[in-house]
């Protein structure tokens, strides 16, 4: 199964130019291959109904140095 973050293009920075991305749901691609999209939120102001489909990167965890299993929260 893989998890991928469906994110909007917000606004863009003035100074810099550099995009900013808001999370608004989740795509899962499940081993079979089916797919299943979470709609957490969307955006009203601006948006020109484009998402783009990220993959997830992992997250460190500075408190311990082996990976835990993504399906036991403790």
């Amino acid at each position: 199964m893989k998890v991928y973050d469906l994110l909007w293009k917000k606004t863009e920075d003035e100074k810099t130019g550099k995009a900013r991305w808001e999370k608004v749901g989740v795509l899962i691609e499940k081993d079979e291959g089916r797919m299943s999209v979470k709609i957490d939120l969307v955006p009203a102001t601006n948006w020109d109904g484009w998402l783009v489909v990220s993959e997830r990167k992992q997250r460190e965890d500075f408190f311990s140095k082996e990976p835990e299993s993504e399906l036991d929260p403790f």
